[in-house]
């Protein structure tokens, strides 16, 4: 009509994700809102963090968005293992899920430090799951012991002669290696020893008795030495010791003692008593060189000492040479 307005018209509302109810409607407002916290609680691929036009200014809602959004992020950080992520929001939901985060942390501490063969460490903060985390380290421990136990067992088996129980080749190199490598002494003695006519024990009395030969002999010059000397059996008949420290006068003397000793020794074997004599080859080492393979240094030496032995054979057994 001429002369009059138009009733007004309430602009037209805007397109989004979540409703836009008129203020008085506060069935569908709720609903609203409950329907974007379960698409940021539930929804894998919702990604919009913006809050809608319809739902702002609602009293405490951007918080408890922000409290949801935060909750969300921290559980997936979580759930691929991220134990760095970090939210300032707070919140129960968020404050447990924080405590956990804490005790994963601690959890893969103390899980290096039993990788690191520490596993005196125990938790308490995960009930049942910390009774079998900590069943699971005395466990470790305990087979680790026994695993440790077992391989020193077999080591010094390993290492051993099996007649005679003193050291053989295997572990005489081992140990000289040491000597030359780690405690690298100004000089050392190299003695090698052959029971004389050997042989001849085996042929005449069998090899029982040829065994027991063997081990008094070994018994004997293994307690006749040094407790930081190494005394083997190199092979057979022959006996090779390493002297560390001692320069070849010492060594000399040392060896006319052990010839000296075993010519005194005597084996009754079948009702008859045995007599046993020795030849001693003596060498002085010095320094291993540097950039020489300790195998070629060795086996200088022990050349040097056989041909001594050699010497003291030929020259009428039962003797020292060096």
């Amino acid at each position: 009509m001429d002369g009059m307005h138009a009733p007004l018209q309430a602009p037209a509302a805007q397109t989004s994700a979540v409703p836009d109810p008129q203020p008085a409607d506060g069935t569908a407002l709720a609903a609203a809102v409950v329907e974007h916290l379960l698409q940021v609680a539930v929804s894998p691929r919702f990604k919009d963090e913006t809050t809608p036009e319809a739902l702002r200014g609602i009293k405490n809602f951007e918080q408890l968005l922000a409290i949801t959004w935060a909750t969300r992020k921290m559980t997936l950080a979580l759930s691929k293992g991220d134990l760095e992520y970090y939210t300032p929001e707070k919140g129960i939901i968020i404050g447990a899920l924080k405590a956990f985060q804490s005790n994963l942390k601690h959890l893969t501490w103390q899980t290096q430090r039993i990788a690191g063969g520490d596993y005196s460490h125990k938790v308490s903060f995960l009930g049942e799951f910390s009774e079998a985390f900590n069943y699971m380290a005395v466990q470790l421990a305990q087979r680790i012991t026994l695993l440790k136990s077992t391989s020193e067992e077999y080591k010094n088996l390993s290492y051993r002669d099996a007649l005679t129980g003193i050291y053989n080749r295997k572990a005489f190199m081992h140990f000289a290696e040491e000597v030359f490598t780690t405690l690298k002494p100004e000089v050392s003695t190299l003695i090698i020893t052959d029971i004389d006519k050997f042989k001849a024990f085996n042929d005449v009395h069998g090899h029982l008795c040829g065994d027991e030969v063997l081990k008094l002999f070994a018994d004997y010059i293994a307690h006749a030495l040094r407790p930081g000397d190494i005394c083997s059996r190199y092979g057979g008949e022959e006996f090779l010791m390493l002297l560390p420290g001692m320069p070849l006068s010492v060594g000399l003397s040392i060896g006319e003692r052990l010839r000296a000793g075993v010519e005194k020794l005597r084996l009754n074997f079948a009702g008859k008593e045995l007599q046993i004599t020795a030849s001693f080859g003596v060498c002085e080492t010095s320094p291993m060189p540097e950039g020489v393979p300790f195998d070629e240094f060795i086996r200088a030496g022990i050349g040097r000492a056989d041909a001594n032995l050699y010497k003291a054979k030929e020259s009428g057994r039962n003797r020292v040479v060096g």
